[in-house]
């Protein structure tokens, strides 16, 4: 599949086949999204990986249950009132990228290496959903601890990834508003 394949074919995956993910399916995935560019003396990203359907649905429970207590007084949080909400839908694999919190850039670094993860698993064909549900979980000091990410590290970015179960259809997507400036005075 090429680059232009996988960005108008990728979609996000929320129902996934009962069966693991290779470890070295999601190294590699690992590996491509490290080569998303990062900003100069970035320290480099951590990326942390919880595995097997059982273990994942719990920290998805335990993620929901958190949201629920804690969920700030803005909108965006009604699916924890959601019925059969599931926060990682069934995957079996869970890949968190964080960086180190003190460096600004270290949002805009995982997010793209974010985009390079959901690329290279369809290109290789797994399906991925990026998933901020477990966002407030995943920050909080004793989960960090439990899942190894190291205290001073911020997790920015969290992606549920396995074979897909099924894949919604294409929307089309029509060319988005552009604004030219031409410095020469050309229109």
């Amino acid at each position: 599949m090429d680059t232009v394949d996988a960005i108008r074919t990728r979609r996000s995956i929320r129902s996934y086949q009962e069966r693991a993910v290779d470890r070295s399916l999601i190294e590699e995935v690992i590996r491509d999204a490290a080569q998303a560019p990062v900003t100069p003396l970035s320290e480099p990203q951590f990326f942390t990986v919880i595995e097997g359907a059982r273990h994942v649905a719990s920290c998805g429970d335990r993620a929901m249950e958190y949201a629920r207590r804690n969920r700030p007084d803005r909108p965006g949080y009604d699916w924890t009132d959601r019925p059969g909400f599931s926060v990682f839908h069934g995957a079996p694999a869970v890949i968190v990228i964080s960086a180190p919190a003190a460096n600004s850039q270290s949002f805009g670094d995982c997010v793209r290496s974010g985009q390079n993860l959901l690329l290279s698993a369809h290109a290789r064909g797994l399906g991925a959903c990026w998933v901020g549900a477990p966002m407030l979980w995943l920050q909080e000091p004793g989960t960090k601890a439990e899942i190894g990410i190291p205290a001073e590290h911020h997790p920015y970015a969290a992606f549920a990834v396995g074979h897909p179960g099924e894949a919604p259809a294409a929307r089309p997507c029509d060319l988005p508003r552009i604004i030219w400036i031409d410095g020469d005075g050309e229109p």
